[in-house]
């Protein structure tokens, strides 16, 4: 039987509001979205496109570059290629990217199935590793790097906050410098100059509409220490949520406190709502 919209929403749940602070698969790719869609209840953050846009870095990366965003090289490459012809990849990646680079998978968050690829040696047990999280996986070109990250809150017309820093306690932000070991350091706001602080903010709020977000998303930075360039990473569109999470200590750092960020949020969520039911979705005259 097709699915039908109004038998949903007659049997949904009593639910304001739903906040899906829900990391990677299946929370942040668009599927809870898609089924909060489908039963007309409000939510906060992006919607199906913004979220699986967001979530796939290959596309991701596109949609930045069409944008006129800066992005680092990359080489998109299917599990399927990997297994079938792993020399001709090794040597299109090393011809085109060198070392060092990252290897990750395209769908996962956290930094999950993520390497740095220092030399030749280590290439071939990277891309495994990514493999195992995803059927496509992405190679970057490795930068000396300093990890900015600035907020952006908001729908058609969205703000930004003052950015941030990471100081990873590893050699780059991997899971275990996120959740395991202690010693990463937070700079809020981050020392830049006012020309970079302003050049964040005005990429950030251009990263977040070029993905079609709404309400929240981190957007993250890669600034090169050796050039001085600056190039957005990604766009996390269910950043980490709490108190001392970056994207609200960033708010709180640019006068907006967490108990206020949660009910702007929320209020977002309603206004989107209502913005999508001016939509009509059947046809007659």
């Amino acid at each position: 039987m097709p699915l039908n919209g109004d038998r949903l929403r007659a049997a949904r749940p009593q639910l304001d509001v739903v906040f899906p602070v829900l990391h990677g698969t299946f929370g942040e790719d668009g599927t809870i979205q898609g089924l909060l869609e489908l039963v007309g209840i409000p939510y906060v953050g992006a919607g199906v496109l913004g979220s699986a846009a967001a979530m796939d870095k290959d596309v991701m990366k596109r949609l930045f570059r069409d944008a006129g965003l800066p992005v680092v090289e990359w080489l998109m490459v299917l599990r399927s290629e990997w297994k079938q012809d792993a020399a001709r990849l090794r040597k299109q990646i090393e011809a085109k990217l060198g070392y060092p680079l990252f290897v990750k998978p395209a769908n996962l968050g956290s930094s999950v199935g993520i390497s740095k690829v220092h030399e030749r040696a280590e290439l071939t047990a990277a891309l495994d590793l990514a493999a195992a999280y995803d059927r496509k996986l992405i190679v970057e070109k490795g930068l000396d790097a300093r990890e900015i990250e600035c907020s952006v809150l908001g729908n058609d017309k969205p703000e930004a906050s003052v950015p941030g820093e990471i100081i990873p306690v590893n050699e780059f932000y991997d899971y275990e410098a996120k959740y395991v070991k202690e010693g990463s350091e937070i700079v809020i706001p981050a020392k830049l100059s006012r020309a970079q602080a302003r050049r964040v903010k005005d990429l950030a709020l251009r990263a977040f509409r070029a993905v079609d977000c709404a309400g929240m998303a981190r957007v993250d930075f890669l600034l090169d220490r050796p050039s001085g360039k600056l190039f957005v990473n990604e766009v996390n569109t269910i950043p980490g949520f709490t108190p001392i999470s970056m994207y609200p200590k960033m708010w709180e750092a640019s006068g907006l406190p967490y108990p206020e960020l949660l009910d702007r949020l929320i209020q977002l969520a309603f206004e989107r709502q209502q913005e999508k039911e001016q939509t009509r979705y059947d046809y007659g005259s």
